[in-house]
């Protein structure tokens, strides 16, 4: 959503994602990244806007006027497994109700084959205006996650919480929100092993309110 919004704007604007990333000091890769489904750090976000002379919300949000849940194509199931906060983090609670419609969420069957995945419903606003509260995140489980990813993770065994993810040198983690009005969460190695602090996957999709 963030890449195709930018190349958007890129393209109104009459320059690319590429330039854009140098001029606010960014290498030329930075945009691989993006399209791969990475998110900048907030602060990055906010210098692309004012490059582009946009809002930040120009550059995160879903402006896709059909429902995510409109889908015309037959596809696999996924249960709405949990609920996980966007800000303080909240106990993962399960919500699965295999007789109720909202315990359910619909992927291809290409995603299907590709991979795990999972739905969970956000408590919060810390991600806003990328992910709001109350609409649904798909999980996609995997080994290996990139700086600027979206993820879901479990502290403390139990609490779970949706952040955008960044590796720090000493082999600590900070995990960041996208709302300015929330602190980072910083988790050094020693507190990432004793805790723990483990990331159960990356958000490929978010599903909005109907």
């Amino acid at each position: 959503m963030f890449y195709q919004n930018l190349t958007r704007l890129c393209r109104e604007k009459r320059t690319t994602p590429t330039a854009a990333a140098k001029a606010v000091g960014l290498s030329s890769a930075a945009p691989v990244y993006w399209k791969r489904g990475s998110i900048p750090k907030a602060d990055t976000v906010q210098k692309l806007a004012d490059f582009l002379g946009v809002t930040v919300n120009d550059l995160l949000s879903d402006n896709s006027e059909t429902p995510s849940k409109l889908r015309t194509e037959e596809g696999e199931k996924i249960a709405v497994l949990s609920t996980v906060g966007a800000g303080i983090p909240l106990e993962a609670i399960c919500t699965f109700d295999q007789d109720d419609p909202d315990s359910w969420e619909e992927i291809s069957k290409l995603d299907a084959k590709s991979g795990k995945y999972y739905a969970l419903k956000i408590r919060g606003n810390s991600m806003d205006p990328l992910i709001r509260y109350g609409e649904i995140v798909i999980v996609r489980k995997q080994d290996e996650y990139n700086d600027g990813d979206i993820v879901v993770v479990l502290v403390n065994g139990d609490e779970g919480v949706c952040k955008l993810l960044e590796y720090r040198d000493n082999g600590g983690i900070c995990l960041r929100s996208l709302n300015p009005d929330y602190p980072p969460m910083v988790f050094s190695r020693e507190q990432i092993e004793n805790l723990p602090v483990r990331i159960m996957g990356r958000c490929v999709e978010r599903r909005g309110k109907l």
